[in-house]
């Protein structure tokens, strides 16, 4: 039996769903939270996000504030999508910005609608005191989560209790415990991903386990425990989990490269951003197969990929970028025109995510109306996929299949084909 069959038997077995990590430990001021329009122009517009690096958008938050005199009614009682996303890893605008501008997309093709971006992955007062914020303005309407995002302490429950319904792109930001009907899942759950992940690592040689290890943020960690179990469960050969990379500590680096040496890595299950992969494998004379997340698939991710090198991402997500379907083209040049980069990980499901709220709020933009849509949703229609939703609104495994895709030059192409979808 192949990994992928193992992990797919063992993938209800380990718990993922609706973490909620401690954010004690600040991770600095990279950006403010929210960034509000000044008391003395009450019409200006909340937040215009757009910026490129290194072809790929940004999440360069520019506030633009406009001349009292000259703001229009409507501009000002625009309601509001906020997209909240985690600023503190150190590849956060290259696997965030994906999301945002497939989100921003939806807004700009809809009209009437604006996105506001807010940053969780700052001090725990902080964020607090934004999503406070978010809640008790009435324009805000409902919220996107970004992947890779997990809940500062009390998030999820502060914005449930002002009824702000909720759409996430991250299996780490769950539904509140009390299950008010204001929260859905576009991703597959943490176990799923683990499952998804280490079957595009299936391809070691037999009697010979692939290496896991990841970088510091609190979702790789809680990947990576759940990658660990899950490997220990299936044997045959199981994996080896030869640590965590703090990025400020290069010692951590070298302590889990040397790990790799000792044991002969075929494979490398990297979860993580490229920049810290590439600390680690600077390292390792005898470079391994990598599979990585979807944090892998970026423009720095190509660069690890060398003729000694091969590089493949796997994630529960839509690439939609070599299609001949004629919206997905449209989706794809759209895409490209607004942000100045082709679509990443999550871009299409954050597209769906923006089509979806701001359908349920025509006719009447409250956050009520959204939440009551929510509520009663078991199947939506995206640019290419349909989303079904259990009772809870967690994706259903039936709706979710992953794709591989491997670095060759400057793209990104499909691998051998598909992983099966994983019921």
């Amino acid at each position: 039996m192949t990994g992928a069959g193992r992990l797919g038997r063992l993938a209800g077995t380990v718990p993922g769903e609706g973490l909620e990590p401690s954010r004690a430990e600040a991770h600095g001021f990279l950006r403010p939270a929210r960034l509000p329009v000044p008391p003395s122009r009450p019409g200006g517009s909340r937040v215009a996000a757009r910026g490129v690096r290194a072809g790929i958008a940004g999440l360069l938050i520019v506030v633009t504030v406009a001349c009292t005199g000259n703001v229009s009614r409507s501009a000002a009682t625009l309601p509001t999508i906020a997209f909240l996303f985690d600023g503190s890893p150190s590849d956060a605008e290259l696997v965030t910005s994906p999301a945002l501008a497939g989100l921003e997309l939806a807004a700009h093709e809809a009209g009437g609608v604006q996105i506001e971006p807010v940053d969780v992955g700052l001090s725990l007062d902080d964020v607090t005191a934004s999503l406070r914020d978010l809640g008790e303005d009435r324009g805000v309407a409902a919220a996107v989560i970004a992947p890779w995002t997990a809940p500062p302490d009390g998030a999820i429950e502060l914005l449930a209790a002002a009824g702000v319904p909720v759409v996430t792109l991250s299996w780490a930001w769950g539904p509140p415990r009390e299950g008010s009907g204001l929260w859905v899942s576009f991703a597959a759950d943490r176990a799923r991903d683990a499952v998804i992940l280490l079957s595009g690592a299936d391809v070691a040689p037999d009697g010979m386990a692939p290496c896991l290890a990841s970088d510091d943020p609190i979702t790789s960690r809680a990947l990576f425990s759940t990658a660990e179990q899950l490997g220990e469960a299936a044997g045959d050969p199981g994996i080896q989990a030869v640590g965590f990379v703090q990025p400020e500590r290069a010692a951590t680096a070298s302590a889990v490269a040397a790990r790799m040496r000792d044991l002969g890595c075929p494979v490398l299950v990297w979860i993580g951003g490229a920049d810290v992969a590439a600390s680690v494998l600077s390292s390792v004379p005898d470079q391994p197969l990598i599979v990585g997340t979807s944090r892998m698939k970026t423009d720095d991710g190509l660069e690890l990929a060398s003729p000694e090198t091969q590089v493949f991402t796997v994630c529960a997500c839509v690439d939609v970028s070599l299609s001949t379907d004629e919206t997905s083209q449209r989706f794809v040049h759209d895409l490209q025109a607004e942000s100045g980069a082709p679509p990443g990980p999550f871009a299409v499901e954050a597209y769906d995510a923006g089509r979806l709220l701001i359908g349920l709020l025509e006719g009447g933009a409250t956050r009520e109306r959204a939440a009551t849509g929510l509520e009663d949703l078991t199947r939506f229609r995206g640019l290419a996929e349909t989303y079904r939703f259990g009772s809870d609104g967690t994706r259903t495994p039936e709706s979710l299949s992953a794709g591989l895709w491997r670095a060759a030059g400057s793209r990104w192409l499909p691998g051998t084909a598909p992983l099966d979808t994983l019921g």
